[in-house]
Parts: C-alpha cells; structure tokens; sequence
C-alpha cells in the first residue's frame, strides 16, 4: 500500500478559484509525520512452522525469514504489529558469512484482522511465543557484571515456570514500571519476565529489587 499523501489536486481550469483548499485528513496527516511504512494486510501471504519462525510474501516480494514485534505490547498487543526482514539468513537467523543478521523493518499491520485465515494464525503463534511472560515467583540474585563500568546486571529469579536468568546491559531500558505498580522485566535477547505486583514479593526479593531499581 502506497505511503498515505495529501490531497493536492489543484482545482481545474473553471472552477472557482477562491474556493478553500480541502480539509487535511488528521489522520493522513499524523502518518506523515512519522517515518512509517503501513503495510496492506491482503498484501501479505506468512506462514510459519510453529516454534516462531515466519517467511513469506509482502507486497509481492519474497522473504525467507521474518520476525513479528508488538508496537504496544501492553496497551495494544493486537495493532501496529512491525515486520522485520531477516536478511541473508539461514534457518538458525546466521548469516552465510558467519556474523548476526541484518536485520531491517518492512513496515507495521494496522491490525492482523485484514490477513488471510492463515497468515494470521502464523503470525499470531510467533508473537505468542516472542512474548511469553513468565511470571516472577521471586528474586534469586543480581549480579553487577562489571561494577562501576559497563553497568550491565544479571537477575536470577524463579518464575512459575521455573528458573530464569535475564542480562540487562541497561536497568533504563530493562525495567518498565506500570501505574498499577506492575514491573515488565526484558533483556536484549527478547527474554520478558513479570512482577504483576511489587508489594506481594518476599521481603528479600523485594530488597534485591530495591538495591538497583526504586520505585
């Protein structure tokens, strides 16, 4: 689908020229200001093989590896789904010459309510699995990778799916706090965790949690 445009069809010869330009589209006109390519839903053909992986046609271009990423995953999970080409990748998401994938956005799903039956099913497993959120039971340990330097730090917890390691290079963009004084943990690898209430942890959690992150 072509990038949304103003309407700036001149009036034709004839017409009256004092006439006022046409309204702009508020919504035409906020997707303009953004950097954002909106992808038609009909244009798309996914398919995937069940443990997250997606290749398939869009807009009438084939890509063998894909990943799907939830814009808002908390207030909108289902809109404003971003598409990712994983280029010159194999199945293991390498590249051929042995370094990490590029790894470059095509554009965004308004909603996956416009894909086929199957597209949407596909589409829907991979980001099911992506954000898989166990939920943290307690705090274990934290561990200052190299303190006073890189600032990255390791969490040891154990969730009600077992135990679970999350590295953290940057607290900042680790820890999400919620209003309802919910915390989403998440690494750089994808790896999510959720404390849904702060104040029902142990006491020793919940001072592991308080000696890097105050809320």
């Amino acid at each position: 689908m072509a990038e949304p445009r103003r309407n700036t069809e001149a009036s034709g010869f004839g017409g009256d020229a004092a006439a006022s330009p046409p309204e702009p589209d508020p919504w035409q006109t906020a997707l303009e200001g953004l950097d954002l390519i909106v992808l038609n839903p009909s244009a798309c053909r996914l398919e995937g093989d069940g443990s997250g992986r997606l290749w398939g046609e869009v807009g009438g271009r084939h890509y063998p590896e894909l990943q799907a990423f939830m814009t808002y995953p908390l207030s909108d999970p289902a809109e404003w789904i971003s598409l990712i080409a994983v280029e010159d990748a194999d199945s293991d998401g390498r590249r051929s010459d042995g370094g990490q994938s590029d790894r470059v956005e095509i554009g965004v799903l308004p909603d996956l309510d416009g894909l086929d039956d199957a597209s949407r099913a596909a589409v829907h497993i991979a980001l099911r699995l992506r954000y898989f959120m166990p939920r943290v039971l307690q705090i274990l340990a934290v561990h200052d990778e190299d303190p006073g330097q890189s600032g990255a730090v390791q969490w040891e917890l154990l969730t009600d799916r077992g135990p679970m390691r999350l590295r953290m290079v940057s607290l900042f963009d680790g820890i999400q706090q919620l209003d309802t004084g919910r915390l989403i943990f998440s690494d750089r690898d994808g790896n999510r965790a959720d404390i849904p209430d702060v104040s029902a942890l142990d006491p020793a959690s919940r001072k592991l949690l308080e000696r890097y992150y105050w809320f």
